[in-house]
Formats: structure tokens, C-alpha cells, sequence
């Protein structure tokens, strides 16, 4: 399953009643919670569905984004002149 990111982009705080029904849905668990976002696993048809009827609320696909590596590399100088 996927995991999505839920907003609530509303006047004032979000209503429990929405996220009740978020909650509620099946194969549904909410992973995280703010304020005005919820991380959720769930199918996406049935989420889809049901933030068709709180027009309130956008839903986007959690990306993932690797980091570099931040430890330093100490370069191998004698490889750099064998190729030479």
C-alpha cells in the first residue's frame, strides 16, 4: 500500500468528524498526525473517494528523496596514477 499526505487547507482547525472518516476507512491507518496533515496507508481508490466529499482536504503521494552520503571519502591517489 501507499502512503499519502492529507492537508487540510480549511478555515480554522480541521473537523474531527473528517478525520473520523479517514480514519474509518478500510485498510486505513493513519501513521501520523499535526494540526492540519495526516500521513496515511491506505489504498488509494477508497481515500480517493472519500476526499471527493470533503472538498477541504488535498491528497498527495509521500516521495521519498535519498540523501548523500555526508561523511567524507578519502580518495585513493595511487589508483588516480596506476590509470595513468
Amino acid at each position: 500500500m501507499k502512503r499519502y499526505i492529507l492537508r487540510y487547507r480549511g478555515e480554522g482547525t480541521r473537523p474531527e468528524k473528517d478525520v473520523e472518516l479517514i480514519r474509518s476507512l478500510p485498510e486505513t491507518t493513519v501513521l501520523d498526525d499535526s494540526p492540519r496533515m495526516l500521513l496515511v496507508e491506505a489504498p488509494e481508490d477508497p481515500l480517493r473517494g472519500a476526499l471527493q466529499l470533503l472538498p477541504d482536504w488535498v491528497m498527495v503521494e509521500e516521495e521519498f528523496i535519498p540523501l548523500p552520503d555526508p561523511r567524507p571519502k578519502v580518495r585513493n591517489r595511487a589508483a588516480d596514477f596506476e590509470r595513468n
